[in-house]
């Protein structure tokens, strides 16, 4: 069964593209919401609260904080764990990217017409003409501003998409049937490899996520890869000299919190020093 990620405008019709894969393929459709729900309760805030990480496009301080860090890798968790399922389509944003490198992943670009798109909200929400055009513009800026600062690619770059699909000509149920025969293609086949290089990303995000949520690793800035349990944590962290007698010892609070994770049988560290002076 496959992995779809939807990436869409504000109004283009992700979700009913989405809810008819759900139903053509027989797998489970998550949208934004419930994943930020998730992600919500896995650092212990609102939905509310990581719902408006998601939508604002964070600024230069934002971008480089721990607590930016934090929501954006609780969110790939909550994603993880779906994809080490082998089958569901998401639609929400940067789906494609939180599940960068895992392998059968259809990443799909739904594009519409603006004025399809304008249509679409004066119906749904009753906004004068003008005030939709603003609040498209606006969602649309922001998604793209926020994928450049948080991942430093372009939302629209179509090279980071398998399928764009313009839905000026193709119906709903066109674009329904284009997706789901490429689902059905052997390259996004969920095969046993495929299955454990999920169950590996899976393990790697929630160590990721333990790092960053543990009041003595959640500073720095790290990357984790797994194989079969065999978990490797990279990074560049201060100096000894320039931590406090807590801190100091951040090589093995790292160790002990990878350690806490279910699922890991060993750790590699390869975290590189750096001076915070110079």
């Amino acid at each position: 069964m496959p992995i779809i990620t939807i990436s869409r405008g504000s109004m283009s019709g992700g979700t009913a593209l989405a809810e008819c894969l759900s139903q053509n393929l027989g797998v489970p459709c998550v949208g934004r919401e419930e994943v930020a729900e998730k992600a919500g309760a896995l650092i212990g805030v609102s939905p509310a609260v990581v719902e408006e990480k998601l939508m604002q496009s964070p600024g230069f301080w934002d971008r480089i904080t721990a607590d930016r860090r934090r929501y954006v890798v609780a969110l790939q968790a909550v994603l993880a764990e779906h994809a080490a399922s082998g089958n569901f389509v998401y639609h929400g944003q940067a789906g494609h990217l939180l599940l960068r490198g895992v392998p059968a992943v259809l990443r799909v670009r739904l594009i519409a017409p603006l004025e399809m798109r304008v249509r679409s909200l004066m119906e749904r929400h009753g906004m004068r003409r003008q005030a939709a055009l603003d609040y498209i513009k606006q969602v649309d800026e922001d998604r793209v501003r926020w994928t450049r600062q948080v991942y430093d690619v372009d939302l629209r770059d179509p090279a980071l998409y398998d399928l764009v699909i313009n839905l000026e000509r193709l119906s709903l149920a066109s674009a329904c049937a284009v997706v789901s025969e490429a689902a059905s293609r052997p390259e996004f086949s969920v095969t046993r490899e495929v299955q454990a290089a999920l169950a590996d990303f899976a393990l790697a995000s929630r160590v990721k996520l333990a790092l960053a949520t543990h009041v003595a690793t959640r500073g720095s800035v790290f990357e984790v890869t797994s194989k079969e349990g065999a978990v490797t944590v990279t990074g560049v962290v201060p100096e000894p000299a320039m931590l406090t007698h807590v801190s100091s010892r951040l090589e093995e609070e790292v160790e002990g919190v990878v350690r806490t994770v279910a699922g890991v049988t060993q750790v590699t560290l390869d975290l590189k020093q750096f001076d915070a002076y110079h």
